[in-house]
């Protein structure tokens, strides 16, 4: 498998750190649920960005692809939030919020592992 040096990234850290304690609040250690899973990988990319060090490329390009699809589901999430929460507008907007501070999050991810993953497509 190819490697890459990891560039220690505390931003990039914190991003991942933030979706597994979101996903550490649905998951059950005992399971092997989605949500333990989603949890287990965000936690270890923290971990991953904060120290650096050498990383399978593959690794990146999960993350990578798993960023860029957050992107690509905001929008129809919160079309589905306005359509559902429609007499809730508080709930919807503070929903709202969460989905595009992910997206912002993602696509922050995306440019920074693009850059990375970028001399590895030649």
């Amino acid at each position: 498998m190819q490697q890459v040096n990891l560039i220690p990234n505390p931003q990039i850290a914190i991003i991942f750190k933030g979706w597994a304690d979101d996903w550490a609040k649905e998951s059950d250690p005992s399971q092997k649920d989605t949500a333990t899973k989603f949890h287990t990988v965000y936690r270890i990319a923290a971990e991953l960005f904060l120290k650096g060090g050498a990383v399978e490329l593959s690794l990146l390009n999960n993350l990578f692809e798993d960023c860029k699809q957050k992107l690509e589901h905001a929008h129809a999430m919160i079309k589905k939030i306005e359509l559902a929460l429609a007499d809730d507008p508080q709930k919807a907007e503070a929903i709202i919020k969460k989905i595009n501070t992910t997206a912002q999050d993602a696509a922050h991810v995306v440019r920074y592992l693009g850059e990375i993953l970028k001399p590895s497509a030649k």
